[in-house]
This record gives C-alpha cells, sequence and structure tokens, in this order.
C-alpha cells in the first residue's frame, strides 16, 4: 500500500481549511462598525503648551538610576497630563555620584513634551 498519496492529500484538506478560515479573519461583526465610529470622538490632538523638566534618579548601576528617573519622569508627565503626553524630547545624563564607582550614580532626563488634548479642545 503506498501512504504517499494519503499524506498529500490530507496536507491539502489542512492547507484548503486554513486557507478557507483566513478569508474571514479581517471581517467585522455587525456591532464592530458602530463601536469603531464611536471611539474616534475619543481621540486626543496634541496640544500646543510645552512642559520643560528635569528628573533625577540615584542607584548602584546607571541602569537602575535610569529605572527610578524614568519612573519620575512618568509621574510628572501623568501629574500635568490627564491624557497622556505627546511630542516628547529627552537628552540623558549618567555621571557616577561620588569618586568611587562603589557611591552610586546619579541619570537625570531633561525632556520637553506636550500634553494631548480631547478633540474641540485648544
Amino acid at each position: 500500500m503506498n501512504r504517499r498519496p494519503s499524506w498529500l492529500w490530507r496536507s491539502a484538506v489542512v492547507v484548503a481549511a486554513l486557507g478557507l478560515g483566513a478569508c474571514n479573519a479581517g471581517d467585522l461583526e455587525p456591532g464592530e462598525q458602530e463601536s469603531l465610529g464611536t471611539g474616534e470622538a475619543s481621540l486626543c490632538t496634541c496640544g500646543t503648551t510645552q512642559y520643560n523638566t528635569v528628573q533625577d534618579g540615584e542607584g548602584a548601576t546607571c541602569g537602575a538610576a535610569l529605572t527610578q528617573a524614568r519612573s519620575h519622569l512618568n509621574a510628572y508627565m501623568a501629574s500635568r497630563c490627564s491624557s497622556g503626553s505627546c511630542n516628547l524630547t529627552q537628552s540623558v545624563r549618567c555621571v557616577p555620584i561620588g569618586p568611587s564607582r562603589d557611591d552610586g550614580f546619579r541619570y537625570s532626563i531633561t525632556a520637553t513634551f506636550s500634553c494631548n488634548e480631547p478633540v474641540g479642545c485648544g
């Protein structure tokens, strides 16, 4: 008995089934179109007011100090921008705190950003 045609036939059936199943993968259900349309109203535009800040972090390594500085920056931006921030530009610097590398490092992030605003504001 020759098993090759059986294997080939099964492979063709699997490929055909996957192909037919993928044809409908991008279609929307009837209720999905309405939900996509209403979501557009909540999109934000980037405001024109720019905020500047320098946020620092300290740690045993530059990486640890970076984690702390980013946490401070994210908290600061969230306090200024309830809808999120945009147009973020950053410059960064990591320096040793003392003469010994065992003293740790300070990571500074100088950032400029604006706030997202709801459509129709600004």
